[in-house]
């Protein structure tokens, strides 16, 4: 490893590495932007990138020249810009950046940080299980009783596309110009209307959600299933996949995982709807 500030070394003083690669980044990005060449699109992002690059260097400068009136700032903010960098020692500094800057500590986003129960500190099986709930009812909210008619209608599982002639007439209803109707309504071609086949079972629900009613919520099974069949393959399932008793077998079966994801998030919608208690016997309903 070098010891001068040298970009192919890497300098191992990180804050000595990332002010010159800043600089030269700085440098390649607005001779890109600048550059008559490059069609529109791609000078718009390369001047994105300057922008971005420059505002960071200054925002280092006031880390450095003056820590405490860079912590009184971000502590009253919810996001500090980062310094992502290939650089082996970037990891580290960034921990100490974000613990340094007390992001968030005053913000009126505050609770997230401090807040143990905050939905972003649960386990995932929670988080899916808040989002089935929230899906579920704000479906049957929306529907309410009319659900079977859009059935009939549209089907379930079908898609139905949107006429463009229903969007220029909300478009017109909302007064758009003739400028924004060319801008904002090509975005609107191909839409469709439909509705998921784990629907169907939503004229059996039983609300609110509660302890008697949280089997009527298994439908989320079937949501999850048809919205995203490879759903365990996600990051957040990675302690599943690699399990020990799923390694010993030479890798868990798609169907093993998620049985054992599902049961997780039965667990929780039961938690969640304050049943805590186990059964005296083993219910005949299962997801």
């Amino acid at each position: 490893m070098r010891n001068d500030c040298g970009l192919d070394g890497p300098e191992s003083d990180f804050l000595k590495w990332i002010e010159q690669a800043l600089f030269a980044d700085a440098g390649t990005a607005y001779d890109a932007y600048t550059f008559d060449g490059s069609p529109d699109d791609e000078r718009n992002a390369w001047r994105l990138f300057h922008d971005a690059v420059e505002a960071t260097g200054k925002l280092l400068e006031l880390y450095k020249g003056n820590p405490r009136l860079f912590e009184k700032v971000a502590s009253q903010l919810s996001f500090l810009p980062c310094l992502m960098s290939w650089h082996p020692d970037a990891e580290r500094f960034d921990r100490q950046y974000l613990e340094s800057s007390q992001l968030g500590r005053r913000s009126m986003y505050g609770e997230l940080r401090n807040n143990p129960r905050h939905l972003a500190q649960q386990s995932w099986p929670v988080r899916y299980a808040y989002s089935i709930i929230a899906t579920i009812d704000l479906t049957v909210d929306t529907y309410e009783d009319r659900l079977p008619l859009w059935a009939k209608i549209y089907g379930y599982g079908i898609k139905h596309p949107i006429p463009m002639s229903r969007y220029e007439s909300a478009a017109e209803k909302m007064g758009w110009d003739i400028g924004k109707k060319r801008r904002e309504l090509p975005k609107y071609q191909g839409s469709y209307h439909i509705l998921p086949a784990w629907t169907e079972g939503l004229g059996k629900l039983h609300r609110p959600f509660s302890i008697a009613h949280v089997l009527d919520y298994c439908t989320g099974k079937e949501m999850i299933l048809e919205e995203m069949p490879d759903f365990h393959l996600a990051p957040e399932w990675d302690g599943y996949r690699n399990k020990r008793a799923y390694q010993q077998q030479g890798g868990a079966k798609k169907g093993a995982i998620q049985h054992a994801i599902f049961k997780d998030i039965l667990i929780a919608l039961k938690t969640i709807a304050g049943s805590n208690k186990r059964r005296s016997k083993p219910s005949r309903r299962d997801c």
